[in-house]
């Protein structure tokens, strides 16, 4: 297809300058706009690419350092292990170390506290420190004097009688007895 301009010569130019002026005027302030954008656009580009590089080092030293001390780490955290279960079993041996002479000093106490003519036919002790004995003696004065007895040691408190009744043992009267009582640790001892 073809063209065809009609205009005169003069409207011609006219129309290319103010085409030319009204181009050129529009285009500075956004083309200035635009290329301090850019340039902020591209500074902060380059900024956080030093950024990222940084960090990226930072990684790769301490995946490094933390490759170089994992055997140390290891070997740390075997050690507090191996100490966790030394001090279980020392604990144990404490245990048992404690209760080891507890139950001999408890009967020499007891055979201490045992009056003539009376004699234990039972004794049991819970967990709590709670001491059961059962026996058989010809008198319930006999009775109250063992009770009694208890009750002065350092060993014994709070000494109650649960029991005491006519019985017979080989055709003889006798008064069958049973008391608890609470057996009180011995600080001095461990």
């Amino acid at each position: 297809m073809i063209r065809v301009n009609l205009l005169p010569r003069e409207e011609k130019s006219q129309r290319k300058a103010a085409a030319a002026e009204f181009k050129l005027g529009d285009l500075v302030l956004p083309g200035a706009v635009v290329g301090l954008a850019a340039l902020v656009i591209a500074g902060t580009v380059m900024s956080q690419r030093t950024t990222v590089n940084g960090l990226q080092k930072s990684i790769a030293q301490v995946d490094n350092e933390s490759r170089a001390l994992a055997p140390q780490i290891a070997r740390v955290n075997q050690l507090a292990q191996e100490r966790a279960e030394l001090d279980l079993r020392m604990g144990i041996i404490g245990k048992l170390e404690k209760g080891r002479t507890q139950s001999v000093r408890l009967m020499d106490e007891l055979a201490k506290c045992v009056p003539d003519h009376l004699w234990l036919t039972g004794a049991k002790q819970d967990d709590g420190g709670a001491l059961a004995l059962e026996g058989v003696t010809y008198s319930n004065l006999v009775v109250s004097d063992f009770m009694a007895r208890l009750e002065r040691s350092t060993m014994f408190a709070n000494v109650e009688l649960e029991v005491a009744e006519k019985g017979s043992v080989t055709d003889k009267t006798v008064v069958k007895f049973r008391l608890t009582c609470q057996v009180t640790p011995d600080e001095s001892a461990n």
